[in-house]
């Protein structure tokens, strides 16, 4: 760990290039030098361009996207409004659009982002879901087959795992099953638990919800130390048909073959014009693996999983010191 206002760092790259840098931050800082048809460009773990001998280099970032849980929101499930506000608006001025990329569905997204909603474009439910301006623009549902084999595989265990079966008005759960999250320490907002508490419809037999009813999103809900064994156990069993994935706090989230949130954020892109590698990308949980291959500028959170900073080009502070903002002020105070 480095005092702040001292930061020295050494970098080579083919052999041939060292360079000392300065930084005024108290965490320690990673620096990769690229070569470049006009010069350098110096990647901090911040992952701004840092001007190189007096030549401010364009990072040619066109999009910012970022996780919830864990990553944008601090530990109590909320973000400094104020704070936000103003990275916005100097965003809209460089026309750089802000994207929610969460397994959380619109419901909560919305409550979450109260005042931000016709700013933000959202990828939910793990990418299943794009939504923008009050507009659903691309929604995938879970087929009733796919749905079936997941019953199927759990038969027994519907009550055990806390499956539940999700659209926009009800979460269907076995009857028996405990509540989702009790006990925990996810930090949600007490009305927000609520509303999920709210949409919990109890079955004496799962099997029988309303097959009129689409089906959005399929989760499990277990103590953290089940949940490496029952996803590789899923996994395994289906061969990448229908995949687990973790997103934090004993939550696990089943998924169709090729829908995550890089599958979500492409949709966006292609949109947009945008391609991947001038996007910057924040995630903290296995679901966030996806979007931070996909990306060009992609962050780890302090606190991530192992394998999400294994794959993340960057690392961000902790999501407890508003690692997000902290990143993406100083790229755009670079920038300025």
């Amino acid at each position: 760990m480095i005092g702040k206002g001292l930061a020295v760092l050494y970098a080579l790259l083919s052999d041939n290039l060292g360079l000392i840098f300065k930084g005024g931050y108290d965490w320690f800082f990673y620096v990769i030098i690229e070569e470049v048809i006009l010069g350098f460009e110096i990647h901090t773990l911040l992952g701004f361009c840092t001007p190189l001998k007096g030549k401010r280099l364009d990072c040619m970032i066109k999009l910012i996207a970022t996780d919830m849980d864990g990553t944008f929101l601090d530990g109590q499930g909320s973000f400094d409004k104020e704070r936000f506000s103003i990275i916005l608006n100097q965003l809209d001025q460089k026309n750089i659009p802000f994207v929610i990329a969460s397994g959380n569905g619109m419901g909560r997204l919305l409550q979450l982002c109260k005042g931000f909603e016709d700013r933000l474009i959202f990828v939910a439910d793990n990418g299943a879901h794009v939504y923008q301006n009050g507009k659903t623009l691309i929604r995938r549902t879970i087929l009733q087959e796919e749905t079936k084999a997941i019953l199927d595989f759990f038969s027994g265990q519907w009550a055990d795992v806390c499956l539940m079966l999700s659209n926009e008005e009800n979460i269907y759960m076995q009857v028996g099953a405990n509540m989702p999250f009790a006990g925990t320490d996810l930090p949600i907002e007490p009305a927000q638990m609520a509303a999920f508490q709210n949409r919990v419809k109890y079955l004496e037999n799962l099997s029988t919800y309303p097959t009129t009813d689409p089906i959005y999103k399929v989760g499990l809900w277990v103590p953290e130390n089940r949940v490496d064994q029952l996803t590789e156990r899923f996994n395994q069993a289906f061969q990448g048909r229908l995949v687990a994935v973790t997103s934090g706090y004993g939550s696990i989230d089943i998924l169709p073959h090729g829908i995550h949130k890089a599958w979500g954020l492409e949709q966006v892109l292609n949109s947009l014009g945008i391609d991947p590698e001038h996007v910057i990308a924040f995630g903290d949980s296995d679901n966030d693996i996806e979007l931070l291959s996909y990306v060009g500028y992609s962050y780890a959170m302090e606190n991530a999983t192992d394998k999400v900073k294994a794959v993340a080009k960057y690392l961000a502070p902790h999501h407890s010191q508003a690692g997000v903002f902290r990143v993406i002020e100083n790229y755009i105070g670079k920038e300025e």
